[in-house]
């Protein structure tokens, strides 16, 4: 099928550690071949991956969100920062979403009810309170797309993916 040309080893973005991790899924956003460019939704903000996992679609962001949140507080304070990564990520899901229905409608798949849906956002960094940092900027998120869109959203680092993705 045409979608497999978009399944690929999962890179993490995380040059610090191992980049490419052994697992794969379908790519939807990349410079150069990527799924949303397919669909023509190439101007949309996206997650990375998703994967299909027995009865639950992943969608996966991976990020070192510690780069960035260090990158933007030398120009912004602290609640504009917050405001812009929760207005960044807000984006990225609802696109997302955009994106994945665009790629049922446009080729005929029928979305099961039952699969649930959840979102991973991966960071590189494996330190507990820049998770907890990001994972304050998700609650919102949460109340605003579970348990409509996702069943779950969950802040992680990047060495939980193969627990959760194999």
């Amino acid at each position: 099928m045409w979608l497999s040309k978009f399944y690929e080893n999962i890179d993490t973005e995380c040059r610090i550690m191992i980049p490419l991790l052994d697992i794969k899924a379908f790519k939807i956003d990349a410079n150069q071949k990527n799924l949303k460019q397919q669909l023509g939704c190439k101007n949309l903000k996206s997650c990375d991956y998703f994967k299909r996992k027995k009865d639950t679609i992943y969608f996966l962001e991976l990020s070192d969100f510690n780069a960035q949140l260090k990158e933007l507080t030398e120009t912004k304070t602290t609640i504009d920062v917050k405001k812009y990564i929760k207005m960044e990520v807000r984006l990225k899901i609802s696109d997302t979403l955009l994106i994945y229905y665009q790629l049922l409608d446009k080729y005929n798949i029928r979305d099961k009810n039952y699969l649930k849906k959840k979102l991973l956002l991966a960071i590189c960094q494996n330190n507990i309170r820049d998770i907890q940092n990001i994972d304050r900027i998700m609650r919102n998120l949460t109340s605003h797309y579970c348990p409509t869109h996702f069943s779950s959203i969950k802040v992680i680092p990047y060495t939980e993916l193969k627990n959760i993705l194999k």
